[in-house]
């Protein structure tokens, strides 16, 4: 009997023990089990955290990688710098869907790329949406002030103002033999950088062309230049109406015929009060402009009836294509990067400078030709004898002059009076549009200059291709004499010198 109690107790203490730790076990899997679900908890709120964190990093910084060879979507420091000086809120609608952008051609996903990057650099202060104008005729209805309004425009929008920019007008492109357009690279950065200068700025600066005169009216590229510059560009008939007080510039564009006495009389009183002032001529206008030419003088410049040509500071086979040499000027040729590239002027007159300035205004050079340089006298451009002869005037020349008046007025306040003579071949369509020539960068910062405009920015297009190697007619020279005579000449020499040392082992 005693056995049996003690068995008993035995086992009720092993059903104790065991009953305690089936308790400690459950105990040990609760705690566990706890753990493991706090960590989890723990896991999804980090994850929820970091892709909350993540989401605000891509709105206000760039975290992709500009992985193509030509840096398309790299943004410049001036562009920066003006979006972190923006005051107001920025609108940029896209009149597309989102993915029509995206999703679709290569010429519209380069621009979806770049809009994103301004949207990130701006810190919230710039916000890019997509609306698609079918479903939302209203919206279209809005910007009918810009006139042709069309899809898949972009719309930069401020509190004082807006400013369309077509997709196509975002890249620099050219056209072949055949009417084909090709696209050579993109300017997306300037044109959405100056749209925002645009649409932030207090005033606007009016460019006006003077017309009726038989001037040249295809002035695409320069244009261009000037609304990108955020010029406001209209044209004014001199002989019909007075120079509007709010022009900041004038631009005479290649006259055939003169101006009359009134007319002289108001330009020159425009530049009494502190005008600015381009002056572009052609080689070949039959008209002397007699009283045009008298009011130059008053500036020291007179504009002589030849054309500069050069066989060595021109392009390759066209020494009608002159090459200048740069003079440096304070304000223009400053942060002018010009180690790769130079300006061509085709069918430039020589500008003398005559000494018969007025008192007060200074005249510079700007621009010149080389010593190799001639000019030529002629009737018809197209006739002219490129070839240099014993009669030609031997260079240099200049090729672009600045006139300044400093003075202050009646109130003692500073102001002067700036005129930049040029010939037309600088500003014609087809050097501003070429990117392998300095001529529409040195124009936009020449022209900075004369507006005293300080916050005008200049950001080179992102070539899609290496730009065309151009040669001067010496560099042509050099490699036909080095490569191609130079090189079969040594290679031959040798071969003689190796023959004639092995007929004599």
């Amino acid at each position: 009997m005693k056995k049996n109690d003690k068995d008993l107790l035995n086992q009720g203490i092993l059903d104790t023990d065991l009953a305690s730790e089936q308790e400690e076990i459950k105990s040990r899997k609760l705690k566990y089990s706890t753990i493991a679900t706090v960590f989890t908890v723990l896991f999804i709120a980090a994850v929820v955290v970091v892709n909350i964190f993540i989401g605000y990093l891509t709105d206000r910084y760039v975290l992709e990688i500009d992985l193509t060879s030509e840096r398309l979507f790299e943004i410049s420091e001036d562009t920066k710098e003006v979006i972190d000086d923006l005051r107001g809120p920025i609108t940029i609608t896209v009149l597309a869907q989102e993915t029509t952008y995206k999703d679709s051609t290569e010429l519209l996903s380069n621009i979806y790329e770049v809009l994103q990057r301004y949207q990130s650099l701006s810190g919230g202060k710039i916000t890019v949406r997509y609306i698609d104008p079918n479903l939302n005729p209203a919206m279209v209805d809005k910007y009918n002030a810009l006139n042709d309004v069309s899809s898949n425009d972009i719309i930069v929008e401020s509190p004082l103002r807006f400013k369309r920019l077509a997709p196509t007008s975002l890249y620099n492109y050219e056209k072949d033999e055949n009417g084909v357009t090709y696209y050579i690279g993109l300017r997306a950065e300037q044109k959405l950088t100056s749209a925002l200068l645009f649409v932030t700025s207090e005033t606007l600066d009016k460019a006006m062309y003077i017309r009726g005169h038989g001037e040249d009216y295809s002035m695409d590229e320069l244009d261009s230049l000037l609304t990108t510059a955020n010029y406001d560009v209209d044209t004014l008939i001199l002989a019909q109406a007075e120079i509007p007080d709010d022009c900041t510039l004038l631009i005479i564009s290649s006259p055939t015929m003169d101006y009359s006495v009134s007319e002289i009389d108001k330009l020159a009183a425009y530049l009494e009060d502190g005008g600015r002032l381009i002056v572009s001529l052609t080689p070949n206008a039959v008209d002397p402009l007699t009283n045009l030419s008298l009011l130059f003088e008053e500036y020291g410049v007179k504009y002589e009836d030849s054309m500069i040509l050069d066989s060595s500071q021109s392009l390759s086979g066209y020494p009608m294509y002159v090459v200048p040499t740069l003079m440096r000027y304070e304000g223009i040729t400053d942060n002018l990067n010009s180690k790769n590239t130079f300006l061509v002027i085709p069918a430039c007159k020589p500008i003398s400078l005559t000494g018969t300035q007025r008192p007060g205004v200074v005249v510079t050079p700007l621009l010149t030709s080389s010593a190799t340089s001639y000019a030529k006298s002629f009737e018809d451009v197209v006739a002219i004898q490129y070839d240099q002869a014993e009669s030609d005037a031997v260079g240099p020349f200049n090729m672009a002059v600045l006139a300044e008046r400093i003075f202050s007025d009646k109130n003692l306040n500073y102001n002067r009076t700036e005129i930049l003579f040029c010939s037309a071949g600088m500003i014609t369509d087809s050097i501003l549009s070429a990117p392998e020539f300095l001529n529409a960068t040195y124009l936009t910062t020449a022209l900075n200059y004369i507006v005293d405009y300080s916050e005008a920015v200049i950001i080179p297009d992102k070539e899609f291709e290496s730009t065309a190697l151009t040669l001067l007619s010496w560099q042509a020279d050099l490699i036909l004499w080095l490569v191609i005579i130079g090189i079969p000449v040594i290679v031959i020499a040798v071969g003689i010198i190796v023959w004639v040392r092995r007929r004599h082992l």
